[in-house]
């Protein structure tokens, strides 16, 4: 793996965390519609299988928050290691661009504008924070 798609990894892994967040929130919706519609047949049992269903969804949700959970974790390590490797880089601006666009996931333009810089500029300083970035990068797997 290269610096850049480590890099590239915290907004994917992001991604897969709020995707699953978003499937736990259907699912919640859909076990809560099922429960509405459960009618009893004066027992102590629903008709049907309805029950099934509820308890497949929360079987279903336990996985997805379980996964969830997990992601995050990798997230929180890859955020660190991100920062610590920004640390590194002796320019103010250079550490900038790469926390914004990397750990904010902001797009270039507004990198730019926050910066007060020309895209064109902002895109320099990132292949320098890149170069020197993958420089440390070949020292570490090495050493």
């Amino acid at each position: 793996m290269n610096v850049k798609r480590f890099l590239e990894s915290h907004k994917e892994t992001d991604d897969r965390i709020n995707v699953g967040l978003e499937e736990i929130a259907q699912l919640r919706a859909l076990a809560e519609r099922t429960t509405r519609y459960i009618s009893f047949d004066g027992g102590s049992r629903p008709k049907g299988a309805v029950s099934d269903k509820v308890g497949n969804y929360a079987v279903k949700i336990a996985d997805l928050e379980a996964k969830i959970d997990r992601e995050i974790d990798r997230l929180v390590d890859i955020r660190e290691q991100i920062e610590e490797m920004a640390s590194s880089l002796a320019e103010e601006t250079q550490r900038n661009v790469i926390m914004r666009h990397y750990i904010l996931h902001e797009p270039w333009e507004l990198v730019a504008e926050k910066l007060c810089f020309s895209p064109r500029h902002v895109m320099r300083l990132h292949r320098q924070a890149l170069e020197k970035l993958t420089e440390m990068w070949r020292e570490n797997e090495s050493a």
